[in-house]
This record gives structure tokens, sequence and C-alpha cells, in this order.
């Protein structure tokens, strides 16, 4: 080694015993394979190094890149430099090479170099590996606690598990990547190889980037603590996790990116840039072309029917949620927000971390197009959010059950957060039968769709008081007023819809009448049900205990034969509200009149 290496190490920040190890390790024994005969690693190859500045906002980090390009800039390499909820100010610590960071110079700025922790963790990573090689055996087949694993150590690890555990877990795999490497599942529930049930389904994804090792770290450790777990006295939690969600994993999404630590596939390609973006337009890797990894996981997110997902990420401490491709608020912005907070809430670095409250919206991070969050959330309606581990793409592997121990209990919660908000079974009233329905909650331009094999839905939603709409071809529509929620616990509604042939009969239109309202008593809504026998004018107005009309609702109105509902949301005839008390609906058409009592309770 000479003394210009040692120099350019210094500089780098790389410590001497390191880069001993790696000039040892060229002496090595050859790289180990795979069972399909691939490099179980690839040693690194640095050209470029780490730099830091702030920048006043998100614009001035768009002019830098526009003065000077950076190949390597991601939205990762950005954290708030104070934190507020209203910061602006933004820190950069990016990779450049020797001739961007003499760009960066040219262009005025003052790039600071900083210490090349990724090399010498990466380093340090392949260093261990070489070593379990050489002892061989069960280091070399399955890894060691604390130690970051290959990619054929994860295939052996999740086998060993179905092996272990065969009630409740079981190995699959989506296919293959670029190289021919597996895209290893494991599916986790007390059912896994029977009927399905009416549960949730949750997906934890992790290392769609290659050099963001943590993720499939962590959830080794969660797959590790759930079967070890279950049935057990004190794990309860685990147990209720087992029994009443429906887990997928998917530990190591890009593996040739994992071999060869790159961000990348094999092709180059950026996997969270390459998902369609919800707008039509095209994503940030630049191309068309959907890579192998993103047809699996399209077909996979097709193919199941998740509440919730998240892919794990490193180089920043956060949970993102969508949009990440505009600044515009998702349909289910509360409930995303609720959701990121439930994890990052029991991760207490995340939560006093960079960000605020330990969570940021995608697009007011940075806009990228082409995420998993965004196609997810559109195209499948999972309430998915990425989830940033740790500000170092691969933290030292000693630190690894203590970032265990950070996240254990937001995993926990997060997955148990999938049946808050509303959730139960559409079914056919006269058969019992499962419906494929569409479930909407008036005022947010996001439905749910049932399970048609089951009629189970689950709609997250934050704390507060909502209407719900449930529909299915050839159904009567149903919707539902004050249905109230309270974020942390599960509020179950199950419906039953009207055949809107075959019940029709069932139900004679002689005679006008009411067929209730919902719900009554009520506070401050309640949808008022009633019939009309033929085609006629409408009346319908809300009279105090005293007989006296407080509110019209319809005024000699046209309507069709059959029925009908409306709201009434508790106010008199200048829009405000009504005390507590007796209240009457009256309806009159075609000379003919009916009433109904309502409870109006605050």
């Amino acid at each position: 080694m000479g003394p210009s290496l040692l120099r350019r190490a210094a500089a780098n920040g790389l410590s001497l015993c390191l880069l001993l190890a790696a000039g040892a390790s060229l002496a090595a024994p050859p790289i180990p394979t795979d069972e399909q005969g691939l490099p179980a690693w690839v040693p690194a190859v640095w050209v470029d190094f780490p730099v830091e500045l702030t920048l006043a906002d998100a614009d001035a980090v768009s002019a830098l890149l526009d003065a000077a390009p950076i190949a390597a800039f991601q939205r990762e390499d950005l954290r708030p430099a104070a934190r507020t909820p209203f910061t602006r100010a933004l820190r950069l610590r990016t990779r450049v090479t020797e001739t961007e960071f003499a760009a960066l110079e040219a262009a005025g700025y003052q790039p600071l170099r900083v210490p090349d922790l990724e090399r010498a963790l990466q380093t340090a990573i392949e260093a261990r590996w070489a070593e379990q090689a050489a002892r061989g055996g069960e280091a070399l087949r399955v890894g060691e606690r604390g130690v970051y694993h290959t990619y054929a150590q994860l295939g052996q690890i999740l086998l060993d598990t179905q092996t272990a555990y065969p009630a409740i877990a079981k190995r699959g795999s989506l296919g293959t990547s670029v190289q021919g490497r597996e895209l290893w599942t494991l599916t986790i529930s007390d059912n896994v190889n029977g009927a399905e049930e009416a549960e949730p389904e949750v997906r934890i994804s992790a290392n769609i980037h290659g050099n963001e090792k943590i993720g499939m770290e962590l959830s080794l450790y969660l797959i590790g603590y759930l079967t070890a777990n279950y049935g057990l006295p004190g794990h309860e939690d685990v147990t209720n996790l087992v029994d009443n969600y429906h887990l997928l994993f998917l530990p190591l999404h890009n593996p040739d990116g994992h071999v060869a630590n790159t961000r990348s596939n094999a092709n180059g390609v950026d996997l969270n840039r390459n998902y369609p973006v919800p707008d039509g337009t095209i994503g940030g890797d630049g191309t068309w072309t959907e890579q192998i990894e993103t047809q699996r996981m399209k077909a996979w997110g097709f193919a199941t029917h998740c509440v919730i997902s998240q892919d794990g990420h490193s180089g920043a401490l956060v949970v993102n949620y969508p949009w990440d491709y505009t600044y515009t608020l998702a349909p289910d912005n509360d409930a995303l927000i609720a959701l990121a907070e439930e994890y990052s809430y029991y991760n207490q670095p995340m939560w006093n971390g960079d960000f605020y409250h330990g969570i940021t919206n995608g697009a007011q991070w940075y806009v990228t197009k082409g995420s998993l969050q965004d196609w997810a959330y559109h195209e499948t309606g999972s309430l998915h959010q990425i989830v940033e581990f740790s500000d170092s793409y691969a933290p030292p592997a000693a630190q690894l059950d203590a970032y265990w121990n950070d996240n254990r209990e937001s995993f926990m919660h997060w997955i148990k957060a999938a049946r808050y908000g509303v959730g139960g079974r559409v079914t056919d009233a006269g058969t019992g039968a499962p419906l494929a329905a569409t479930v909407t909650v008036i005022g947010i331009d996001k439905s749910v769709a049932t399970d048609p094999d089951l009629g189970d839905y689950y709609k997250l939603l934050d704390t507060g008081t909502y209407t719900l709409r449930f529909e299915a071809p050839g159904y009567v529509t149903q919707t539902i007023a004050g249905v109230g929620t309270t974020w942390g616990t599960p509020t179950v509604l199950d419906v039953a819809l009207l055949d809107a042939t075959t019940d029709a009969p069932v139900l004679p239109l002689a005679g006008l009448r009411f067929e209730g309202s919902f719900p009554n008593p009520f506070n401050p809504t309640t949808t008022l049900r009633y019939r009309l026998p033929t085609d006629a004018a409408v009346s319908l107005e809300i009279l105090d205990a005293r007989g006296r009309r407080v509110r019209s609702l319809l005024e000699s109105t046209s309507q069709t034969a059959g029925a009908h509902e409306l709201l009434w949301n508790g106010r008199d005839e200048a829009g405000q509200p009504l005390p507590s008390g007796l209240y009457q609906a009256r309806l009159r058409a075609g000379g003919e009149e009916a009433g109904l009592k309502l409870l109006l309770l605050k």
C-alpha cells in the first residue's frame, strides 16, 4: 500500500486497520458461490467519496444539481437542517467523484469532505463474509446473529424457518432476478397451509436498493421474533398478530444489487424509480421499461389484498408516506400520517430525530417519480410507506441488535394498525355469501374493495365520524352515516346488501313508509330511509317535540317509486345545530303521510 493510498484513505476517514484488512482479503480464498453457481458477493469498487453541504431549501438543492449534476444524488441524502415542522433548510450529504467535486467548487459551492463510513463498513462486511467462508459449516450456511447475511444465507434461513415452524411459516418465491437469483418470500399466518381467512394482509419488503442492507436484517429479526415466540406466555401480542393477520415478507427485493453492493439492479436501474407513476408520466429511471424485479412485485401486489405495506430503506431515519410524485395530498392523508406515527412513536431515535415526529410526506421531502410506494397505493389501495431505518446505509454489524430493539415495537404496533378504522364483511342479505363490493368513505376519494372470496374489507381512518357507502353490482347500494372511529381501536361494521332483483318482491311497494334511520339516536347526522309506492312529488320535514317545523328537507320534489335515502345533519333552516331532544320526520307523497321519531343526543 503506497503513501498516496494512505493519504487518500486518511482524507476519506478510513482507518488503517480496515484498509489493511481489505488488502489482506486480496489473498483470501475464492468467493463461494450459491446454489445457482453465482458469487455470494462481488467486492465493492469505489470511485467516489462523501461530502456535505447546507442549502436554503429544496429549490436550492435543485439549483445545485442543475449547476453541477451529481450522479449519486438521492432523496435519502437530504435531511432537515433543524428539527421543526416548518424547517426549509436542508443538509445534503451525498457521494461525488473528483470531477463532480471540482464542478461544485467551480459553481461557487464549498462542499466539505466527510469520513467515508459507507466504504469502511462495506469493507468490514466483505471481510466478515470471507471469514465465514473460510470457517465453513453453519457460519457459511446461515451466518450469525448480529452479522450481515449473504443472499444464499437468507434463502437458507427462510427455508429453516419453514422447517422449524411449518404450521405458521412458509417460504415461497416471486421468481428470479435479472441474474437468476430467487426473490424469496415468507408467509406467516396461523393457517399458512389452509384456506384463506377473513383477516388483513400486511406486506413488509426490504432492500429495493441493494446497498441499503439493514432492512433485510430487520426483516429477519422480525421473522425470528414472531415464529419463536408464537403461542408463548407473555407474548400474547405476537400470538394475536399471527392468529389475526396474514403477514407477507420479501426481505430482499434486489438480490443482484445486494450481492454487488449497488443501489440499482443488475441492469443499472433504480428499482424504486421503475414503477408506473400515478399520473402516467415516466418514472425517475428515465425509461418505460419495467425491470423483471418490478414485474414480479407488481404481480404479487395484484394477487394479494394488502391493507398496509412498507418497504425498508436506509440512508435516513424517518417514515415517508405518499405521495412521492406530487405535492397534492393523498386522499387518505390523515390515515397515512396516523399510520406513519404509529411506527415512529415507538422508535425513540426516529421520533426525536431530524424529521419532526420522525415522519415526512414524500414530495415535501423531495419529489421523486416511479416509487413502489406510489404505485402500491394508487393501483392496489394498500396504504404503503417507506421506512428509513438508519442514517447509514449499512451501520456497523455490532449495532444490529440495538437497531432491532429500536424497531421491534414499531413493527408490532404498525402491523396491528391494519385493523384500525372501519372493517368488517359485506355479504348477500339473503344467502350470507361474501360479495365483491366497493366501500367508499364520503369525502375521501379513495375506495377500498372487499376480498371477493371472503367479503372482508378494511379502511384505515383517523379518529372521527364518517359516512360509508357500500356498493356491489346487482345489489342495492347502502349508505351508513355516523360511523365513529377512534385510532387504536378497530370499528367493526358488517353490512348485508339486498339483491336488487331477487329481494325486490320481498319488500312490497304498497304504501308510503319510512324504513328507519341510521343511527338513531344520532349525533350529529342520521340517514332517513323511506320507500315510495309510486312516482310522486315528495315533501320531507323535521318537527320538534311540540310539532313545530324546524327544517324542510324536501319540498314537493319529484321522485321515482322505490327506496330512497336522505341525510339530515341535525341543523335547522338557518344552519344552526339543534339541541338534544326528540324530533319527528314527516313524509308526505301521493296523498299519504308517514312519520318517524328521531332522538338527537349530544
